[in-house]
């Protein structure tokens, strides 16, 4: 009876220190990683599923600093830039078989913090907002070839194809289902890339005064995807973003 006793005391005090691991273990992983939303503009470049290419560029500049658990890790006018990777459209109304007639995505190049517990930042666009864009921004000046060279190799060390686990804490971050991932993936030609994510959406006014809706996707790897149902719907100089910014920490 005694020994019956002592090891259920044994077993509690057991469980009680798992508990407590358990604990630590999860404020760790809290103080290594945080996400927040920031707003951002464009101020160069321009998406549009007509004529937008890969490797075209487009910069944001930020309007508000990034924090991580109250310290400064990104300062307010730290500019941004995404890189396209891929464009699709539709030859035909019913040919993708869903509401989407163009899809868009992007890679963001993050960019140094020089807070020396963060070890890497990741970016997606939750949400966009444009009105009446400007078509001035059509001749702006791309980068030359030496600052495309030292994207590229920025962008190379960026990524780690992996989501960014800071990311889904965000309740609007929710996983897509199957078939649109298939719908998506499949379309932009990549398979197997890593789960999908539904991040937000975003609303356009065309130069006509058309409305157009567009829906935001990301893999949380510094990348966004954007649908929409339709093939000429664009994003450049003045639009207001809201990007989900990830940091994990040392």
């Amino acid at each position: 009876m005694i020994r019956s006793v002592a090891n259920h005391v044994c077993s509690i005090a057991a469980l009680f220190a798992c508990i407590s691991i358990f604990c630590d273990i999860e404020t760790i992983v809290a103080e290594a990683s945080s996400a927040t939303e920031v707003s951002a503009e464009v101020t160069k470049g321009r998406l549009n599923p007509k004529d937008s290419k890969p490797g075209d560029t487009v910069v944001i500049r930020l309007k508000e600093d990034v924090r991580s658990n109250g310290e400064l890790i990104l300062k307010k006018g730290t500019t941004i830039t995404g890189v396209v990777r891929s464009v699709k459209r539709a030859e035909g109304r019913g040919d993708w078989k869903t509401s989407a007639q163009s899809m868009l995505e992007l890679d963001w190049l993050s960019p140094d913090s020089s807070h020396h517990a963060v070890q890497g930042i990741s970016f997606t666009l939750q949400s966009v907002t444009q009105f009446n864009p400007s078509r001035s921004n059509e001749a702006a000046n791309p980068p030359d070839d030496q600052d495309l060279l030292s994207t590229t190799a920025k962008f190379a060390t960026s990524t780690n194809n992996r989501s960014n686990v800071a990311l889904l804490s965000m309740p609007y971050v929710v996983a897509a289902d199957s078939e649109t991932t298939a719908t998506i993936e499949g379309t932009l030609g990549t398979q197997n890339s890593g789960q999908l994510f539904k991040v937000g959406h975003g609303q356009l006014i065309s130069f006509g005064g058309t409305k157009e809706s567009v829906d935001l996707y990301s893999h949380l790897e510094n990348d966004t995807v954007i649908t929409s149902p339709s093939k000429t719907f664009e994003i450049s100089s003045g639009a207001q973003l809201h990007m989900l910014v990830g940091v994990n920490r040392n």
